[in-house]
């Protein structure tokens, strides 16, 4: 009985770091999926991901890799959903708000949708409930408006101030 070994691709990141995964996990990722169909006589030279760090990819590769065991024993063990959903909240909390924002640009150009569901829920659940303030510190967002625009906006939707958690950073 003969087994075949899987086609190995190369991923070269931004910061010039290769990683040799099966073609299965690099399927996962749409943008390396929509370069081979566009084109099937591709060398074996490595695929560049220029918006993609060597931290972000190691992580993204362990989620598909994952995730593709998780789908291979079936959709239907609840077991299989449950592990699934233990190891998102995880990953969520293994990052900080910084690293996870770089993760999603990263998901976002490889074109995973599941991960970057999964990454946008963790965010919407950490900036829910928070202060403005709170919320441009998390995307690095400059405030523009002068303190007598705040006040007149403040003044105007003071409904949309109320109940704000206190900020946890």
């Amino acid at each position: 009985m003969s087994t075949t070994v899987p086609k190995k691709i190369t991923l070269r990141t931004a910061d010039n770091h290769e990683f040799e995964v099966d073609e299965a996990v690099a399927m996962e990722l749409g943008t390396v999926k929509t370069f081979f169909d566009e084109n099937p006589d591709a060398t074996d030279e490595p695929i560049p991901l220029p918006n993609v760090s060597s931290k972000c990819l190691s992580t993204i590769i362990e989620y598909c890799k994952f995730h593709l065991s998780l789908r291979a024993r079936g959709n239907d063990s609840s077991s299989a959903e449950e592990e699934g959903k233990v190891y998102d909240e995880e990953l969520i909390k293994t990052h900080d708000n910084e690293s996870l924002v770089e993760l999603i640009l990263a998901v976002n150009y490889l074109n995973i949708k599941d991960m970057l569901d999964t990454l946008n829920q963790g965010v919407a659940d950490r900036i829910k409930n928070k202060s403005v303030e709170y919320v441009r510190r998390f995307f690095g967002i400059e405030n523009d408006y002068t303190p007598e625009e705040e006040a007149e906006i403040r003044a105007q939707y003071e409904w949309a101030f109320e109940g704000v958690d206190p900020d946890d950073d």
